[in-house]
């Protein structure tokens, strides 16, 4: 059902865009190369749920649907932002309350990784972390898996600074697309030397399961491959062939402030926005 989900939707996709002329076989294969990075955001302002999911499940039910969703399709690994060391700075109610869904949700994700062979990866520099020994046995109890998922807790940037940071991030494969729930940025979650070359890629609804059908969970995933695509050889590496090509450019971004949207379905209940050389593409499903 993924994989007819994912034909549909890059099908319909490339009804739509003369610019972009990859066949269907091409970006399941693409899927491969895909790493993807999601931060998580917006569990408590999506204010939606389903009868059968406890609230304090709802993140890390996403969490598995996301990687559940990039393993049939045929990725190897995927980063996920679980909460950043700026999270301490809200108060220590508004933390415990962080710590508690992470230590409710680490049991399903655990279960669910043996189940379907995913290695949990999580990344910690302190040794101190409250939740340290649920982590590590998390590692321990899914170390045969073949999908890497790479979980981040406690990070911020300064990490590279330290030798047994750099050392920690260093495990990470380099990252291609990175997503953001909720807030059109990315501070607070950059990773130095993995995502010199990534697209952004703005996802506008929460990352709480129950805001989530399977089918969306495929367009986040196609439309990501998307903007990876549209981003290749462009970041730090970009040569231009001729003038032609330069002026081109010109008259689509500076001279008609080029701007595409598109529809893929008629009621729409995600919406997508990522950017390229010429321009955004806004993408509603």
């Amino acid at each position: 059902m993924i994989r007819d989900y994912f034909q549909n939707i890059c099908t319909n996709i490339g009804k739509q865009l003369d610019d972009f002329k990859t066949n269907i076989e091409e970006l399941q294969e693409s899927v491969k190369e895909l790493v993807l990075y999601d931060a998580l955001d917006g569990g408590r302002t999506t204010l939606t749920s389903k009868p059968f999911i406890e609230p304090k499940h709802d993140i890390p039910l996403f969490s598995i649907g996301l990687i559940h969703t990039l393993k049939v399709l045929g990725a190897k690994s995927c980063v996920i932002m679980i909460h950043t060391s700026y999270n301490r700075e809200r108060g220590e109610k508004e933390f415990q309350r962080v710590l508690n869904f992470i230590k409710s949700g680490a049991e399903l994700i655990k279960e669910y990784s043996i189940e379907y062979s995913i290695r949990c990866n999580c990344l910690c520099i302190n040794e101190d972390y409250e939740l340290i020994d649920v982590l590590r046995d998390a590692e321990r109890q899914t170390r045969e898996g073949i999908f890497n998922a790479y979980f981040l807790f406690d990070y911020n940037e300064e990490w590279f600074r330290k030798k047994k940071g750099f050392d920690i991030l260093n495990k990470l494969p380099n990252i291609n697309v990175h997503v953001r729930h909720t807030k059109f940025n990315f501070s607070g979650g950059w990773i130095p030397g993995k995502m010199r070359r990534s697209a952004f890629l703005y996802s506008q609804n929460g990352a709480s399961f129950s805001n989530w059908e399977n089918d969306e969970l495929v367009a986040q995933v196609a439309i990501a491959l998307l903007a990876k695509k549209f981003n290749e050889g462009e970041a730090l590496n970009k040569v231009y062939s001729d003038d032609n090509e330069i002026q081109q450019r010109y008259i689509k971004r500076e001279v008609n402030l080029f701007k595409k949207i598109i529809y893929l379905r008629e009621h729409p209940k995600k919406l997508f926005i990522f950017g390229s050389s010429i321009g955004p593409y806004q993408i509603y499903y």
